[in-house]
């Protein structure tokens, strides 16, 4: 059963959502009668259907000659939606955690919901992530943050190989490679180096399990789990160009043998770290639950949450970081979502019709190999039922689209 006092009393009448993909919490908070301002990447279908306004950078690039260097960014476009409409608050979502010295220049000019700047640097820098996980006694993979060649290379020795080699920072899967030997790490460097910030990456021990997050809300003195989840990574079926790349979500994980560690664990480091809001906290499931990282933001789980819960995720988010946790019920049933990648360069023709899909590439949009075409989201009491609709749906969409 949900327990919710009632809704939050709204000090502001719109919100600007800014992010990779802002589609599910537009649509949250427009459920709230919110005003909404959405500055994302895709510009989808579905997001239009729901937002007020949209600048997006598919649309912005359109617009730019080719040969020009002033390419758009959510950032020069989150200055336009700032100049241009009145914003009251603001939602950061999944790529803008990184990026503190904006965020702070966002902050000045609306309040900022979520994770204050101090709290995203510590969720980022993984050095400082681990020691607090190493004085709380969670295990994580060993972990040395390198500038020069020959020091990832003596890392790899200490560490053991294969290694993981990571951006500074990044999402998504993005520029993480596997090396299992000295000639590939000295391979690779250089990419994963230019994928983050061009001055360090990580060197990490890889470990083999299973990927898996939980979903989070906390108001800085105490932490609620909404749901584990299972992560599906670098899944070749749905297209991902990358060997780590994030492609979807089963929720909820069914491994009932790490549950409580996991969720414990989770709430026990938001906690200490003092996070509001909601957040995930990602994991590997070796012989144990090892901590992996966390994303001081929403979740790309939002639609499968709220879905399994029956709650507004953006609601619940206002709510804790203004201090107050709610009750929440175990999830019903399970909700599995894929994100399906093209497999060549594509034109995509109408996808309107297509049920149970969301973020939706516009109709005559050219969408680039390894870049996103829509998800497919499903619902139901079976998990492996759900698992293999949500595969048969992918599949017959890739089959017919890229």
């Amino acid at each position: 059963m949900v327990v919710i006092t009632s809704r939050p009393t709204l000090s502001f009448n719109s919100i600007m959502v800014v992010g990779v993909n802002t589609r599910p919490i537009v649509k949250s908070a427009k459920a709230l009668g919110l005003k909404t301002i959405a500055v994302d990447c895709f510009g989808d279908i579905d997001l239009r259907g729901c937002a007020d306004v949209v600048f997006s950078v598919r649309s912005a690039e359109l617009k730019v000659q080719p040969k020009s260097s002033k390419r758009p960014s959510l950032f020069h476009l989150s200055l336009q939606a700032l100049e241009a409409h009145n914003v009251d608050a603001i939602i950061l979502t999944s790529g803008m955690e990184h990026y503190s010295a904006f965020i702070g220049d966002l902050g000045k000019r609306a309040k900022i919901i979520g994770n204050d700047t101090t709290r995203l640097e510590t969720c980022k820098n993984k050095e400082k992530l681990f020691r607090i996980a190493d004085k709380l006694g969670i295990p994580y993979p060993l972990t040395h943050r390198v500038r020069k060649l020959d020091e990832a290379l003596e890392a790899a020795l200490d560490i053991g190989y294969p290694v993981v080699l990571k951006p500074a920072f990044g999402g998504g899967g993005i520029g993480i490679r596997l090396a299992r030997s000295s000639d590939e790490l000295v391979r690779f460097f250089g990419s994963v180096l230019s994928a983050g910030d061009k001055e360090s990456l990580y060197v990490q021990q890889y470990i083999r399990g299973i990927d898996a997050s939980t979903s989070i809300l906390s108001n800085g003195d105490e932490a609620k789990c909404l749901t584990i989840n299972e992560q599906i990574i670098g899944d070749k079926r749905l297209g991902v160009p990358r060997p780590f790349g994030y492609c979807g979500n089963v929720i909820p994980l069914n491994k009932p043998e790490f549950e409580n560690q996991i969720v414990e664990t989770s709430k026990t480091i938001c906690k200490e770290i003092g996070l509001v809001g909601s957040n995930g906290v990602d994991f590997v499931l070796s012989e144990e639950p090892y901590l992996v990282e966390i994303n001081p933001r929403f979740q790309n789980t939002i639609d499968c949450v709220e879905g399994l819960l029956g709650i507004n995720l953006v609601e619940e988010h206002i709510r804790s970081c203004g201090g107050e946790v709610g009750k929440y019920r175990q999830p019903r049933g399970y909700s599995v979502k894929l994100i399906l990648y093209a497999k060549k360069d594509v034109e995509i023709p109408d996808l309107k019709k297509i049920p149970d899909i969301v973020d939706i590439t516009p109709e005559g949009s050219i969408v680039k190999k390894g870049h996103p075409i829509c998800s497919v989201l499903k619902f139901g009491e079976s998990r492996n039922e759900t698992i293999a609709r949500a595969y048969v749906l992918a599949s017959k969409i890739s089959k017919n689209k890229s």
